[in-house]
């Protein structure tokens, strides 16, 4: 599937205090299990990607902000492996819908991370981006998860077969759509 060509529909995030236009593949997972009052998690089971959607209040430099994120989410996932393979800093035309002075940046990277019973020869690149609204003192986390391989011990074996994966190839170019549809209606969210 060329991920970026494909269909995006715009979805209310937070109770519309954000919006953000995913791809009409994925399914709000809130409608199939508990999600924390901070996040918003859309996924396609059919190739096992996910885009979560965090708001978090992290007290480092900007120049931190990259290392810090990747290895929180790293520990909060059990990575046993994590490696940062590119950083960028966004313009503001690429996230109109934030503050032009906001800290934006993209990383590109790869967690293994073991779902349940998944051996340790899967991998995932994770495309991760960085808005940092001072001005509330808050950072959106815009993350999305999408398997470079499958083991044949994982759960998502089933659903779209073991071995490598080419979705992750246009991960990236994804990520890049989903962001410029960011949009920040309602600073109320942030408290």
């Amino acid at each position: 599937m060329d991920q970026s060509a494909e269909p995006l529909q715009q979805v209310q995030l937070f109770g519309g205090a954000a919006e953000i236009a995913v791809p009409s593949r994925f399914e709000d997972v809130s409608n199939i299990r508990p999600v924390p009052d901070n996040q918003e998690v859309y996924s396609d089971a059919s190739v096992d990607q996910s885009i979560v959607v965090e708001v978090v209040q992290v007290d480092v430099p900007d120049s931190d902000s990259c290392q810090h994120c990747f290895n929180d989410l790293a520990n909060v996932s059990g990575a046993s492996m994590q490696q940062i393979e590119s950083e960028t800093v966004l313009n503001p035309q690429d996230i109109p819908g934030v503050p032009g002075e906001a800290y934006k940046v993209v990383i590109v990277g790869q967690q293994m991370v073991s779902k349940g019973r998944q051996g340790t020869d899967a991998a995932n690149r994770v495309i991760m981006a960085i808005i940092r609204l001072k001005q509330v003192s808050s950072d959106v986390l815009i993350i999305l998860n999408t398997p470079i391989s499958v083991s044949a011990s994982s759960a998502a074996a089933k659903d779209i077969g073991p071995g490598e994966r080419s979705e992750h190839l246009m991960a990236p170019s994804l990520l890049r759509r989903v962001l410029a549809t960011f949009k920040i209606k309602d600073y109320s969210l942030f408290g």
